[in-house]
Parts: structure tokens; sequence; C-alpha cells
């Protein structure tokens, strides 16, 4: 069952595009949520190192301000040094309570502790000392200062900072990483589906280019059929409607030209019996103008001959699909030797020579088809090709074909009509050398024939003179047979 995508190749189109865009637009969304997410934790790492910066900054110096207050109240006694000790524990608090907040690590939240710890005890002391009677100086002791806790934490929070940053930069390389494999992974598959949705679309339309040359080239009987979208669904049965009425109009055209060709050979044996009768004076003798006419009316009746004999063997061809007495070996050497023999009368008096390279092959075929078209070339040479020049033919094995060249020194065939001559009853501007006019059919059939059996036949270019090659398959497969 066939699964039909779209009813048109705009829809398809839009389809192949709607499809290859949205792997690209997951990975463009996931690259901003990612690069956002890194932009909002790397701006949370800058705030929190400038805040622990700031809050160890501040610890260090009010903690050894307030160790000195400390000092002073407990010599002097004086209770402004205490007032602005408790000023100063409120900032130290603040700050404690603001680093305390942040990420930071077991070590730097153990010293905070620690000093927050011995702050109270230093503040339990002092209270103490205010509590008892008179001015007496006391000494602090050691055990109570601050000094030897704070010290360490500035370094601390350096650490921090930059073990944060550490893992603010391994986190930048997975997100790195992350955004090279996704796009590893969807750039392909984008290329993957824009490569499927191509072939969808041109794929019917070179099916269409296919099954025009094949009308434009004459091969009716195979039916017009395009898979695809609607709209080319649609035209290739218009096309395949066009197939059908070209065949009718090419069979009726064919009906046509074998009734007429019949109809014309009795009266045509009339005229050249009778021209045979005067001419061999069975009617009596002739003088030397009615001589003339004779000869003109037997030189014209057998060209007529000719070309409607060439005719009914053109309409015998197009109703052919297979050569119908095809043998398995046919000898293409000897017979071209035996057709080159046949047209030495016509060439003696022009001194026309042939030049040879003729390797022995054989190929599976129809022998008086094979002989026509090797006989068509030949005469076509033959007709072309100015007095005293050489004609050459080749015979050989080319890429598993039997390929036969045949190569004259006239004038060539222009590259606007190379595909022409091969037309029905095209003939050239140039003027042919040979005093007999053909019909216009002998390279139409040969092609006709060459393509029964499966072969090609094409004008090469070359320098001087014509070049024509045949090539013809050594072997016939099963659906020839």
């Amino acid at each position: 069952m066939k699964i039909r995508l779209s009813s048109s190749i705009r829809q398809l189109t839009l389809l192949g595009f709607f499809l290859v865009v949205i792997p690209l637009m997951v990975a463009l969304i996931s690259t901003v949520f990612q690069v956002d997410r890194l932009a909002v934790r790397m701006q949370k790492a800058v705030r929190d190192s400038a805040q622990a910066v700031e809050a160890s900054r501040l610890i260090t110096t009010q903690a050894l301000s307030m160790e000195r207050s400390a000092e002073q109240y407990g010599v002097l006694r004086d209770p402004i040094l205490l007032e602005r000790y408790q000023a100063q524990r409120e900032q130290l608090t603040g700050a404690i309570a603001r680093l305390s907040a942040l990420p930071v690590q077991m070590d730097l939240s153990g010293q905070i502790d620690k000093l927050s710890q011995r702050e109270e005890a230093l503040y339990g002391q002092l209270k103490k000392w205010d509590a008892m009677p008179g001015n007496d100086s006391q000494k602090l002791d050691p055990a109570f200062k601050l000094a030897d806790i704070v010290r360490p934490i500035p370094t601390a929070v350096t650490e921090w900072i930059v073990d944060d940053s550490e893992a603010m930069n391994l986190q930048i390389e997975r997100v790195q990483r992350m955004l090279l494999w996704q796009a590893i992974a969807l750039t392909p598959l984008a290329l993957i589906l824009a490569g499927i949705f191509s072939v969808l679309i041109t794929r019917p339309l070179r099916n269409l280019g296919k099954a025009i040359r094949r009308l434009g080239a004459g091969e009716l009987a195979t039916p017009v059929s395009v898979s695809g979208p609607q709209d080319v669904r649609e035209l290739g049965e218009q096309l395949d409607w066009m197939r059908q009425r070209l065949s009718e109009l090419d069979k009726q055209k064919l009906v046509f030209l074998q009734h007429v060709s019949h109809e014309l050979k009795t009266p045509l044996t009339a005229i050249r019996e009778g021209a045979g009768l005067l001419r061999d004076k069975v009617v009596g003798p002739l003088n030397k103008e009615q001589a003339e006419v004779v000869k003109i009316l037997q030189e014209s009746s057998l060209l007529l001959q000719t070309q409607v004999e060439d005719l009914l063997n053109f309409n015998l061809a197009l109703a052919q699909d297979r050569p119908s007495r095809l043998q398995p070996v046919v000898d293409l050497a000897g017979m071209i030797h035996e057709v080159i023999k046949k047209h030495q009368l016509a060439m003696r008096p022009r001194h026309i020579r042939v030049k040879r390279d003729i390797h022995p092959v054989e190929i599976p075929g129809e022998p008086e088809q094979l002989r026509t078209v090797i006989d068509n070339l030949l005469s076509n040479a033959i007709k072309y090709s100015p007095d005293a020049t050489e004609i050459k033919i080749k015979l050989g094995i080319e890429n598993k074909m039997a390929c036969l060249d045949v190569m004259d020194r006239g004038v060539g065939i222009n590259a606007e009509n190379r595909q022409q001559v091969f037309e029905p009853f095209f003939q050239g501007k140039q003027a042919a050398k040979s005093p007999v006019k053909g019909t216009g059919l002998g390279l139409a059939i040969a092609q006709r024939y060459v393509r029964l059996h499966k072969g090609s036949i094409q004008v090469v270019e070359s320098s001087q003179g014509a070049h024509l090659r045949v090539c013809l398959p050594l072997a016939i497969t099963g659906e020839e047979k």
C-alpha cells in the first residue's frame, strides 16, 4: 500500500521544508536555553564572589577592630568603648550572616562558625567585666582573641571562588560538548530529511521527463505511469492520454501508407513493363528522341519502385517491436564484406576506395535487417563521398558491444542536423555526389532496425566528413528473446 504524503508538489515542498526546519529549530531552542541557563549561573557566580569578597573583607576588618576595642575596654573600662564594640559586633554579625548564606565550602563554613563562637565568648567576657565593681584594668585572655581565627577567612574565600570558577569552566565545557553532539546529530538528520524530500519531489519530475522523451522518440507502446503527488499523477495521466492518441494516429498513418504503397505498386509495375516493351521495340522501332523518353521512364519507374519498397520496409519496421526471424549467430564481418562487394560497381567509376579494419564479430539478430543497416550506411557514405576518396569501415568489440563505424570524406553532417538525419524523408542540404536521388528513408530504416536489436546509432563528431556508429549487443537478454 502506497502512502500519499501530499496532494501536490507545493504541499510536499512545504512539508519537507517544515520537517527539515524542525531539527534545526530544536537545536536553536536548546542552544538558547543552555546559553541562557549558563549566563544565569555565571551572573550568580559573579554576584556570590563579589559578596563573599566584600563579606570576608568586612569580617576581617570588624574582627580586628573588635579585638582592639575589647583590649582597650579591659584597660580603660570606658563604657564608650563597650558601646563601640557592640556596634562593631552588629556589623560583624551581618557580614557573617551574608557570607553564611552563600554556598561556601565546609572548611570556610567551619571557620565562620568558630569565629561566631569565639566572638560570643569574647562578648560574654566583656559583659563580665562590665558587671564587676570598680574600674580595675583587665587583660584580655589569648583564648578570646579573634585575630588567629579571622586571618584564614580571606584565603578560604579566595579558594572557594577559584573552585567555583573551575566548576563554572567545567559546566561551560559540558555545554559546549552537548551543543557539539547536538549539532553532529541534528545536522545529518536535517540533511537526510532534505535528501528524502528532494528525491520525493524530483523523482516524479524525472519520470515525467523520461516519459516525454520516450514519446518524443516514438516509443508509444509503453504506458505512461507516474507516481507521486496528485498534480504530477494527473499530468502523467494526460501524457498517457496523449500517448494513446499518438498511437492511434500512428496506426492510422501506417495503414494509410501501406494502402498507398500497395496501390502504387500495381500501376508502377504496368509502367515498368510498358517501358520495357518499348525499349525492346516490341511495338516497333524508336527514333532517338523516343528512346531517350523510354530511358527516362525506366529510370523514373526504378526510382519510384525503390521509394515504394523503402516505404513498405519502413512501415513494416515501425509495426514490429522485435526482430521477427531472430538467428542466434550472425557473422557481421562476412556480411560487411558481401555488402562492400555489392557496391563495387557503383564505386569503381568514381574511384572510391574502401579501407577496412574489420575484426571477426558474431551477434544474434535478423540477417536481412542487419544487412539493410550495413547497406544503408555504406550507400549513404558512397552517395556523399567526393570522387577519388576513401571510405573507412571499422568493426570491433567495445564495452561488450559490437561497434560498426562508417566514415567518409564528404562535407559531413551539421550539428543541427545530427538528430534530423534519422527522421523519415529528411534530405540534407549538402548535394549528393551520386546521380541517383535517395528516398530519405535509409537512415530512418537503419535506426529502426538497430533499435529492434536493442542497439544504438549515432552521428559521431568528426573533423572531416560524416562518421556514423552503430553499436549492437553481443547477447540478448531473456526479455528480448
